[in-house]
């Protein structure tokens, strides 16, 4: 978890789990029926009651000697044990400044004590779970979360914690099983931190199609350079990929931040091989890039808008396949016109008969979400993303980018 909001994730679950402090029963002088309620020897349970005014008189450390008063009596019983420890322990992190190892401590007494009320178990664990996290004493965290679960599932915050705590000791299966808990417990939802500890864990244990897996739905809700660049990293060593599945590639990698120097000119080239110079030119623009290649496209550029008439009547005589279709939605998607790209891409796949049907899909999906139509450029991906091609690949890829750009805040 990033540390800040570590503090402050730990600082809601200490405070909701820290015990109070409150008056004591104590035994009675004469021997009678057994109390229905634990109750203390009066040699403990005058000091500890005493304690309890001076915290509420706001006399913190002569509420404390009180406390360590009532410590020295010997045998105590298991209940006496966790009373004088949470009033250590209340103590501890009531006081400015905070003692929080005196605190995490006298927690791990209580625990220890053997004396909770059942009532109390909860709040004992819950802090104790916080403390021993924060001390990085992870092996009691990890028992004080598995007693916590007795009593009541684990938050958001616990899970993180507990999932934490089994990395930190190096057990990385239960790291991923807690992970996998805590987003059943959320609904579903993903959670960049909870998935990129899951993915960490998934390394060490050399899972890699559930590394993948994992990188998957991280990227629907990560902008980390770093994931997208695994992301990006895992869809460009597609076996088998094409020029034309490149130059969908890297139109992916303009938007997520990923190109290389020598990607622009190698982008540029497809573009100009594919009879796509507006883009070509916008490319090497961006990447800065001069020279022989820029000439090119100048040269291709100067004729090639007011050749899309021509190429947009023969797309409509033309029955017999849909590829030149294609080719005049992509040129309209070069030069922005997404309306007409989008058209003419859908006429193209409804003809038919095409040479890459998926990759002519993921290139309607570009179309669709440059036009602003998110959930139409999502189905479309989809679509594409079916089968064990390398389009297949690319599409998924655009598919997990158009997830994160439309999920929840």
């Amino acid at each position: 978890m990033k540390k800040h909001v570590q503090r402050a994730l730990l600082a809601a679950l200490l405070l909701s789990g820290v015990c109070g402090i409150a008056v004591l029963d104590m035994s009675p002088a004469y021997a009678g029926a057994a109390p229905a309620t634990p109750t203390v020897k009066r040699a403990i349970g005058g000091p500890l009651n005493d304690a309890v005014k001076l915290v509420n008189e706001k006399k913190l450390d002569e509420a404390l000697a009180k406390v360590m008063e009532a410590d020295k009596i010997p045998d105590k019983t298991p209940y006496e044990e966790f009373m004088v420890s949470r009033s250590l322990g209340y103590i501890a992190i009531n006081r400015m400044p905070q003692d929080m190892a005196a605190g995490t401590a006298a927690y791990n007494r209580m625990v220890a004590s053997g004396g909770a009320p059942e009532a109390e178990k909860p709040g004992m664990y819950g802090a104790a779970l916080a403390l021993n996290f924060q001390a990085k004493d992870y092996a009691k965290t990890i028992a004080a979360a598995i007693e916590l679960q007795k009593f009541q599932p684990l938050n958001d915050t616990g899970f993180q914690v507990l999932a934490n705590s089994y990395y930190s000791t190096n057990d990385f299966a239960k790291t991923v099983e807690t992970t996998k808990a805590a987003i059943v417990a959320k609904g579903g939802k993903p959670d960049a931190d909870l998935l990129g500890l899951q993915l960490n864990a998934q390394a060490k244990l050399m899972d890699d199609a559930g590394y993948k897996q994992t990188l998957d739905q991280l990227a629907t809700v990560s902008t980390q350079p770093e994931v997208w660049g695994q992301v990006m990293d895992f869809a460009f060593s597609t076996k088998n990929l094409g020029d034309h599945h490149l130059l969908n590639l890297y139109r992916l990698a303009l938007l997520v931040g990923t190109m290389r120097d020598t990607d622009y000119a190698a982008m540029a080239t497809i573009d100009l091989s594919n009879g796509l110079p507006n883009e070509g030119k916008e490319i090497l623009t961006k990447g800065m890039k001069t020279g022989e290649l820029l000439a090119q496209a100048n040269t291709m550029l100067a004729n090639d808008a007011g050749s899309l008439p021509v190429l947009a009547a023969e797309a409509a005589k033309t029955t017999a396949n849909g590829e030149i279709d294609i080719k005049l939605g992509e040129s309209y998607l070069t030069y922005k016109r997404y309306d007409e790209a989008v058209a003419a891409l859908q006429a193209g796949i409804a003809k038919g008969n095409l040479k890459d049907a998926a990759d002519a899909q993921t290139t309607l999906g570009i179309a669709l979400y440059s036009a602003g139509k998110k959930d139409e450029a999502l189905a479309a991906f989809e679509k594409a993303a079916v089968g064990d091609t390398p389009a297949a690949a690319i599409a998924h890829t655009w598919g997990l980018f158009v997830k994160r750009g439309t999920a929840a805040a």
